[in-house]
């Protein structure tokens, strides 16, 4: 009888030895890599941010108008000679303005006294007459800015013409003094080049908007609160280049050139301010303006797409039977890896590894050279050698492909209503459009596939009306 117990003890104790083996055999548990990932920053940009500032043609106009009233110029003995001259203003000035170039008109009434005689049919005429006539000035002023930003305005003759020309009666004669005018008009016109020289460098202070600007711009710029995304410039010139004229307006275009970069997150440390450099003019149009940003697609994103093509299907190789159940991806020092849990004759998990790439072709994210980590590899030799045959990795590759039109799209799209319109400070805003958008790097992040990109377009700084 205690043999008969003996035995059956004996052959449980052996049935679950074996039962036990079994079961280590179908549930392996394999160790992978370590998740680890490595420190990724965004690169800057090195780029070309087109700065305008518009000068009403009408304010110009008026601001000269306003200012010169009234009586503009009285003299006396004009030359050495018995010669007095007055002039005001007939009627409001003109102007009209050609890149840099302005162009005015200005109605006088000229009105002149002076000594004459003269004889005529043997009748000593002379006396001390009185005329007046209506006389329209054109004049030309050329502008530029010196290495300090101060306008300097070069106002000279353009010539005249005589509306109404002035005489005088004598004996019943008219007689034409015009060249008595004229002589009273060159000794005004050097009067009127420096007013209105000085009216307009009082006008255009452009100095105090680029430097107001200039500051500005260098502080770090919240873009989107939603997302926490701050936008950093660090200017290193300004320039400017040729003068234009468009409806109505002087358009003063500049370039600030200098790194442009993003931040995610707390609000980005600011340094001490470059102060504003001298002006240089360049004969070109400014460059593109240009960022780097960063946009996440999530590690559940990605893997969604296998899940759906995967998950429910029964794989045969080399008589064995086996389906994916789960599969997660993450980083081990940079490189992607995908952990995949498996079902059927083979129960537990297994480590690919692999590079997280861009597919310019397809503007997708993949994996390329997808392999087993070295640990699985090596217990998969003990366990189950047939899973190494390649099949699974020539399965699962066309599947961890992940689209990013819509992604890019939605980024280029975001990225365009945060920066058009945007306020920067009262008077200094942003407009324009970014479109062309190019991927420049691929990182992996906690949680997240980070996809550096580019976008270009032409935003520009709009400093408002001077």
């Amino acid at each position: 009888m205690k043999k008969v117990i003996h035995n059956l003890s004996l052959r449980i104790f052996i049935q679950v030895i074996i039962l036990f083996a079994l079961f280590s055999c179908k549930n392996t548990t394999i160790v992978g890599p370590a998740e680890s990932y490595l420190p990724v920053e965004t690169t800057s940009a090195i780029s070309e941010l087109p700065v305008t500032i518009e000068v009403d043609i009408a304010t110009l106009e008026h601001a000269l108008n306003d200012n010169m009233k009234g009586l503009l110029y009285q003299g006396e003995n004009l030359s050495g000679r018995d010669l007095s001259v007055k002039i005001w203003k007939a009627e409001d000035f003109s102007f009209f303005v050609f890149n840099n170039e302005i162009t005015y008109k200005l109605p006088l009434k000229v009105w002149s006294r002076f000594g004459w005689s003269t004889r005529d049919i043997g009748i000593n005429l002379g006396d001390r007459y009185e005329a007046q006539g209506v006389i329209s000035l054109v004049y030309k002023t050329a502008i530029s800015f010196d290495k300090e930003w101060n306008l300097i305005p070069k106002t000279r003759s353009a010539g005249y013409q005589w509306l109404v020309k002035p005489t005088v009666k004598a004996a019943g004669i008219s007689i034409p003094v015009t060249p008595v005018a004229d002589i009273a008009i060159s000794f005004f016109e050097k009067s009127i080049n420096g007013q209105i020289d000085k009216i307009l460098s009082e006008q255009v202070n452009l100095r105090q908007h680029v430097s107001r600007a200039w500051e500005e711009l260098q502080k770090p710029l919240l873009i989107s609160d939603t997302n926490n995304i701050w936008l950093k410039i660090s200017p290193s010139g300004l320039i400017m280049t040729p003068l234009i004229t468009k409806g109505g307006r002087l358009i003063l275009s500049m370039a600030l050139s200098g790194m442009v970069e993003s931040f995610v997150g707390a609000f980005p440390p600011e340094k001490e301010s470059t102060p504003l450099p001298e002006l240089k003019f360049v004969e070109r149009a400014p460059g593109e303006f240009n960022i780097n940003i960063s946009a996440d697609v999530t590690y559940d994103k990605i893997t969604e797409i296998a899940k759906k093509e995967l998950f429910g299907i029964n794989y045969h190789q080399d008589g064995k039977i086996y389906r994916v159940e789960d599969l997660a991806l993450y980083s081990s020092q940079g490189r992607a890896v995908l952990a995949l849990q498996l079902a059927g004759s083979y129960k537990g998990k297994i480590f690919l590894t692999g590079r997280i790439v861009h597919n310019s072709e397809t503007n997708s994210l993949e994996i390329a050279d997808p392999d087993f980590d070295i640990n699985t590899k090596n217990t998969l030799l003990k366990s189950a050698e047939w899973l190494l045959h390649g099949k699974i990795l020539r399965m699962i590759k066309p599947l961890l492909n992940y689209p990013l039109e819509s992604d890019l799209a939605y980024a280029l799209d975001e990225a365009n209503k945060m920066l058009n319109g945007y306020v920067v400070t009262p008077g200094i805003s942003l407009s324009g459009k970014l479109d062309t958008l190019s991927v420049i790097g691929i990182n992996m992040v906690p949680g997240a596939v980070r996809v550096e990109a580019n976008l270009k377009g032409n935003i520009k700084v709009r400093l408002g009306e001077i």
